[in-house]
């Protein structure tokens, strides 16, 4: 089902959670609601599911008003952060909750629940746990119940609020392939609430990056990194560095470096700043035209990448720079050998400097 929000608005007190967000989320897309604490996005998230009440704006499901509707008739599945397993009942019977609480015209016969349930315990590859306890399960285990749970009804939609926060870095990694294989199959729109930049990039097909209460920029994952709208985005996902310069002869001028144009500018734009992704840089023995000298800092290995820190003798742009290179050229280049080393940045975003404030 697709997801029409058109100027939602909250406030808490003073505060302004939603400053007029409006997002159109096809049908059967995995979106991630992307952005720091205090962003508006669990509040978003909230709203759609019919949890919270927005002051203005409207909420559309396939089409059709939900503004006012009640949580239970918008077709939802939700899943917290912290499962909101019933303790008192086996995984068996968290399961069928959803099924067994409907009205009686619409429960379906026990049987049809059980096979439903068996289903669901198959899907979330966890058949064999069926008469245990919540307590007796681990973390992953007990999101992967709570998934199962918000499925069993069908839902039009499953929202989750940070699935994975709550658990172990190795556990989210596996749970996260594990969600984006699961979402292959099923096909139902899904949006998830997550603060780190990994996990959307490497599961959502969709990104909504927000700040502030408003909604920075959607798109792909390869698009809101490689293409940032704003700073804000630029700096959020993944890290960057920030130069100063300005716009000359169509290109970049960062005076030891001269890259090409691209970024929301103006060409007339008297001061940019100039945005470069770590990995959008190389190292050289070479003293090449103008590139600037440069000595390492610090070395950080991150498999088969490694990360440097560098300073300039000289220069406004004096750095810290960070940088990564393939562990090949690594170990081509003998850092550990010391000798003079350039940098040459090939490209970058820029955007107007006072955007950056």
């Amino acid at each position: 089902m697709s997801i029409e929000l058109l100027d939602i608005r909250k406030q808490f007190g003073g505060f302004t959670a939603l400053d007029n967000v409006s997002l159109d989320i096809p049908e059967g897309e995995l979106v991630a609601l992307l952005g720091p604490s205090g962003c508006g996005k669990t509040t978003l998230l909230r709203i759609i599911a019919g949890l919270e009440q927005a002051d203005s704006g409207s909420v559309a499901i396939h089409g059709q008003d939900k503004t006012d509707q009640h949580v239970k008739n918008r077709g939802i599945g939700f899943v917290f952060q912290h499962y909101a397993l019933f303790r008192h009942m086996t995984v068996f019977d968290n399961i069928a909750f959803g099924l067994r609480a409907k009205p009686r015209r619409q429960r379906p016969p026990e049987t049809v629940i059980r096979n439903k349930v068996v289903e669901l315990l198959d899907l979330v590859q966890l058949g064999w746990l069926g008469d245990r306890y919540p307590d007796q399960l681990s973390g992953g285990q007990r999101q992967r119940i709570a998934l199962a749970r918000a499925l069993a009804v069908e839902p039009k939609v499953l929202l989750l609020d940070e699935p994975f926060g709550a658990l172990d870095a190795s556990v989210r990694k596996d749970l996260r392939r594990w969600l984006r294989n699961l979402h292959q199959n099923l096909k139902v729109t899904s949006i998830f609430v997550t603060h780190d930049q990994e996990e959307a990039m490497e599961v959502a097909s969709q990104i909504v990056v927000m700040n502030k209460g408003r909604v920075e920029q959607v798109g792909s994952p390869a698009a809101v990194y490689d293409q940032p709208a704003t700073p804000f985005v630029s700096r959020f996902i993944g890290n960057v560095n920030v130069f100063q310069g300005r716009i000359r002869d169509g290109r970049i001028d960062l005076g030891h470096w001269q890259l090409p144009l691209t970024g929301p500018v103006n060409p007339d734009t008297a001061r940019i700043s100039a945005f470069v992704r770590p990995h959008e840089a190389e190292l050289t023995r070479q003293a090449d035209a103008g590139l600037p000298p440069v000595q390492i800092e610090h070395i950080l290995p991150l498999g088969s990448v490694v990360r440097l820190e560098l300073s300039m003798a000289q220069g406004a742009n004096a750095g810290p720079i960070q940088i990564e290179i393939p562990r090949r050229d690594y170990n081509e280049l003998k850092l550990q050998d010391g000798g003079k080393l350039f940098l040459r940045l090939l490209q970058g975003q820029a955007f107007p400097s006072e955007a950056t404030h």
